[in-house]
């Protein structure tokens, strides 16, 4: 028995496996992988807990989920979705055709090696053994979620899986060496690396992740030079601004797609840096002008 033979094996008996409740528990780890989910907690973690984590957390999920999907057009693998005579029942298709290239971009999984690059980063940089379980766990059944709704094989998964391990462990070694540049440099390369990984992925997708970490770092630099926002340890305080920043966020989301012209990969580009720009500093600039937040002194 080769290797596709056996992943089509266990996709035969996870899919076997499905029936109504464990179809919604499905339903619900498929969506702590999609996008919208991601949209909610990175936000939350800058405005709400750490300035100085959060942008490294998006920095480094960013740069995961842009070298998942450049993966997934170069080895243009078909999804175990509609595959005559291979007679599995796939659920909640809708969650693998983000991309432009579906079904031939199985792999690796973007929901495991995301929801991998997310806890696994927030684990490693807390250090608890409790958060670390949690995040095995949650990774794992994330990861059998996309076997047992029958759209990706078994080694898209696990692909995806180590592929974030080995972005967080190059973090490890390389985050002295970011930390000690001089502002300066920082904002210089964190405009030159966006426009460098459009030139090697000039797909939809490379233009969307790409505009996104441009925005991202324009609008960190923005938010640290001219607002200065001091997170509160008021909750009330927090939440409110986190409702209003996250309006804004998919306000823009949906009026730019709206907006700008369709099936265009440098506006799609064009609305993800504008969306960055308004995280790191248009909703901080909001929170301080509502006095939600202040600013440093």
């Amino acid at each position: 028995m080769n290797l596709r033979e056996l992943e089509i094996e266990i996709i035969r008996f996870m899919t076997g496996l499905q029936q109504p409740f464990l179809d919604q528990i499905a339903w619900i780890l498929t969506f702590l992988g999609n996008e919208e989910f991601y949209f909610i907690i990175l936000p939350f973690v800058f405005w709400c807990l750490s300035k100085s984590f959060g942008i490294r957390l998006i920095y480094v999920f960013l740069l995961s989920v842009y070298i998942n999907a450049w993966l997934k057009v170069i080895f243009a693998v078909t999804r175990p979705v509609g595959i005559e005579g291979l007679n599995i029942n796939s659920l909640y298709v809708d969650s693998a055709e983000v991309g432009s290239r579906f079904p031939h971009d199985s792999f690796p999984s973007g929901h495991a090696q995301g929801s991998a690059t997310l806890w696994g980063f927030i684990a490693y940089r807390l250090n608890k053994r409790a958060f670390w379980i949690f995040t095995i766990v949650l990774v794992f059944l994330i990861s059998i979620a996309r076997l047992y709704t029958g759209v990706h094989w078994p080694t898209d998964v696990l692909v995806g899986v180590l592929l974030a391990i080995g972005i967080i462990v190059t973090y490890h070694f390389v985050e002295k060496g970011i930390t000690s540049l001089t502002d300066r440099t920082k904002l210089i390369l964190s405009i030159v690396i966006p426009f460098i990984m459009v030139l090697l992925f000039n797909d939809s997708e490379g233009f969307a992740y790409s505009g996104f970490l441009l925005g991202t770092g324009i609008g960190y630099f923005l938010e640290k030079k001219y607002v200065k926002m001091v997170i509160p340890s008021a909750w009330i305080k927090k939440i409110l601004a986190y409702i209003i920043g996250l309006a804004g966020l998919f306000g823009l989301q949906a009026g730019l797609k709206a907006i700008f012209p369709e099936g265009s990969a440098a506006f799609d580009g064009l609305r993800y840096a504008l969306m960055g720009i308004w995280g790191l500093w248009g909703a901080p600039y909001l929170f301080t002008a509502l006095k939600l937040y202040k600013k440093e002194r």
